[in-house]
């Protein structure tokens, strides 16, 4: 090999090694996503991939609209200083906390709780860390989208955040999970009103009768996607409110059957015989519906309650009481007890 070509070898050697050294670099920034100015930012997501298929809640769009809250308590375990609780207000960009948050550093850990009630209403420190207990209850009026919204509650349980390799796009990723319980009541006309010529715009003063005060521990992690809720004062704590009307189908002359749905949000429990009722009028007669068996009513879930209601009688098929995820609308049917 004579001198040109050695030095021609060596020029190339060289450039290989520099363009092998630049990739390495641009590797370790591409999967570096700590901010350089150090300042904690937040990003949001609800986990409901097909949120579409049910109105009476939350989704991640409408989460992120101007003026929304959220609470967040992030724990630096090794420095106290670099620990906050906050309230988060979304300004239609981004999410910007009431103080300014800094990350210690790069490498060190932090551990993230998050909660949203109806968007708006904020706990004290106190009451985050160790529960509200006791006097919080849901609205009687759910018969609206901004006020059955009001009682929707979105929990993040804690979880650890690594600088280096956990942040989405420079932000902690708040992975929300409805906490609540989402109950639609369908109610179904026979062919008796079709005749009479009554269809879903005759039915009025619609109420359901239910436990609906709760207790709540955001810090209190019952499995990977919920915190405590539940209900309190059982026996005292029901009370008629008013669901929101949901899609509403009317009879023709083919089908002769109308269907009318009413959703509402209510704490998990679990609901005894007799301890459920739904009552509502068409024209000027009255109907009342009580459940004769036990119902679970879980967190994060959908259920739907057929009624059907003949000219004098209101009843719920065998085995119609279904539940299904809230966060994407997929489920079977619930057996109940």
């Amino acid at each position: 090999m004579n001198i040109k070509n050695i030095f021609f070898a060596a020029a190339a050697a060289m450039a290989l090694t520099a363009c092998s050294s630049d990739d390495a670099i641009e590797s370790v920034q591409q999967q570096s996503q700590f901010p350089e100015d150090g300042l904690m930012r937040f990003t949001t997501n609800l986990v409901d991939p097909t949120a579409a298929l049910t109105r009476a809640s939350f989704t991640t769009n409408t989460l992120n609209q101007e003026g929304m809250k959220i609470q967040v308590k992030v724990v630096n375990p090794n420095n106290n200083n670099y620990s906050y609780f906050t309230t988060l207000t979304y300004n239609g960009t981004e999410w910007v906390p009431a103080t300014k948050m800094l990350w210690q550093n790069s490498t060190q850990s932090v551990q993230v709780t998050a909660l949203s009630i109806g968007g708006s209403y904020e706990l004290s420190q106190n009451e985050f860390e160790n529960g509200a207990m006791g006097y919080f209850a849901s609205s009687a009026d759910q018969s609206t989208q901004a006020k059955l919204n009001g009682e929707d509650i979105l929990c993040m349980v804690t979880k650890t955040v690594n600088p280096q390799t956990d942040l989405v796009g420079g932000k902690i990723a708040i992975d929300f999970y409805h906490a609540m319980t989402k109950l639609d009541v369908k109610l179904e006309l026979m062919d008796e009103f079709f005749a009479a010529g009554q269809n879903t715009a005759n039915i009025s003063d619609v109420k359901i009768n239910a436990v609906i005060a709760w207790d709540i521990k955001p810090m209190e992690i019952v499995n990977e996607k919920y915190c405590y809720i539940k209900t309190r004062n059982y026996n005292s704590g029901r009370e008629d409110f008013l669901p929101m009307k949901g899609d509403c189908t009317d009879a023709t002359a083919d089908s002769k059957h109308s269907f009318a749905t009413y959703e509402c949000i209510v704490p998990p429990q679990t609901v005894a015989a007799g301890q459920l009722t739904v009552s509502f009028k068409i024209g000027n007669r009255s109907f009342s519906w009580t459940n004769t068996e036990a119902y679970t009513l879980e967190q994060g879930k959908q259920y739907t309650l057929p009624l059907t209601v003949g000219y004098n009688t209101v009843t719920a098929p065998a085995r119609g009481f279904t539940a299904s995820n809230w966060e994407n609308g997929t489920g079977g049917n619930l057996v109940t007890e």
